[in-house]
């Protein structure tokens, strides 16, 4: 697949046909984006830098009767396309690849129209950690969920809601990822209960959160792998100053692991540069062994106008599992649009 052919033919045009006083055009709302970002790894086979472009669609909607909202929907389709992209998801067979990946892909019922029970069903992220809070959607920064579960989305259905100050997620999923896949005995269950608000942020509010996860993942035709995870994280600030961490431990096939990752952030008075520095750290016995990945990232974030957001990161190894340890830097630059 050509990505530059595409990225000329392809537009988006919503041309919604409800008339001006229908309850679904006063709460529709779509966007579209352009991403790109260029990545270089200190060891790698490949000494020119990686690009992963990603051409973006987003809406969202909710029906309603006279007296309560009924069914709230959110899709998003990306068009993922690589250029000598090492790190890459699991989904892309090679460096030089293009996929179409659907994200947050979900309707939720609303059962009772107050908040307090919805039935959510589709492809949206794992309700795991601090990504329930937090939003890490096509940015460089990226949290431990990834890494600590094997997966970040499922398809799957689950209840969620909001009693008093406190919200709940859950997911029982199929335990393939990105992809449906049914040809293995693989699943997954995914929860958090906290006080923050389910409204995702770049720095959201402060509060704290419980996870569990629960599996059997799909790695190949009739093979899965063991994993669960118990969580705990939280969010605070002082001032300009933000304060984040999750702490997980569990076993991935019986194997005992150890997981964890700090965040020190700051914006500036004007609030549209943060800047951030974080600590990962992933621990996996293996036998007799140890295993350790201890990684620094510092990054910035700045928001030029209402529709360009650039960002770069550093990111350094300072112990992998495979015992290559690398610099890897990131730029990006986000072109969105919303309506």
């Amino acid at each position: 697949m050509n990505f530059r052919s595409l990225l000329i033919t392809c537009s988006l045009a919503f041309s919604p046909v409800a008339e001006s006083n229908s309850s679904w055009y006063d709460q529709f709302r779509w966007a579209a984006e352009y991403i790109f970002r260029a990545q270089n790894l200190s060891e790698s086979s490949l000494t020119d830098p990686g690009f992963w472009h990603t051409l973006g669609f987003e809406a969202n909607g909710t029906f309603s009767s006279e007296n309560r909202d009924i069914v709230t929907i959110n899709a998003q389709l990306s068009l993922w396309c690589l250029k000598d992209y090492s790190r890459r998801p699991a989904v892309f067979k090679s460096p030089d690849d293009c996929e179409w990946i659907p994200k947050n892909f979900f309707a939720d019922f609303h059962l009772r129209g107050d908040g307090k029970l919805n039935l959510r069903v589709g492809h949206p992220e794992l309700p795991f950690g601090l990504e329930v809070p937090v939003s890490t959607n096509q940015t460089i920064r990226q949290l431990n969920t990834g890494r600590d579960l094997g997966l970040k989305l499922d398809w799957g259905f689950g209840l969620n809601g909001t009693l008093g100050s406190w919200n709940y997620q859950t997911l029982l999923g199929r335990g393939s990822g990105i992809r449906y896949k049914n040809d293995s005995d693989s699943y997954s269950f995914t929860g958090r209960i906290g006080n923050n608000s389910d409204y995702q942020g770049f720095l959201p509010v402060p509060g704290i959160g419980f996870s569990w996860f629960l599996s059997e993942l799909r790695t190949g035709k009739n093979s899965t792998s063991e994993r669960w995870r118990v969580a705990i994280d939280g969010i605070s600030y002082v001032g300009p100053w933000g304060f984040m961490g999750q702490v997980s431990v569990g076993e991935t096939n019986r194997e005992s692991t150890f997981n964890g990752l700090v965040e020190i952030n700051r914006i500036n008075r004007a609030g549209n540069i943060v800047g951030y520095l974080q600590f990962k750290s992933f621990n996996q016995k293996a036998g007799e062994q140890r295993l350790r990945a201890n990684s620094l990232n510092f990054g910035l974030r700045g928001e030029v106008n209402d529709y360009l957001t650039l960002s770069a990161q550093v990111e350094r190894d300072l112990s992998t599992f495979s015992g290559l340890e690398q610099t890897i830097f990131d730029i990006q630059a986000r072109f969105r649009i919303e309506r």
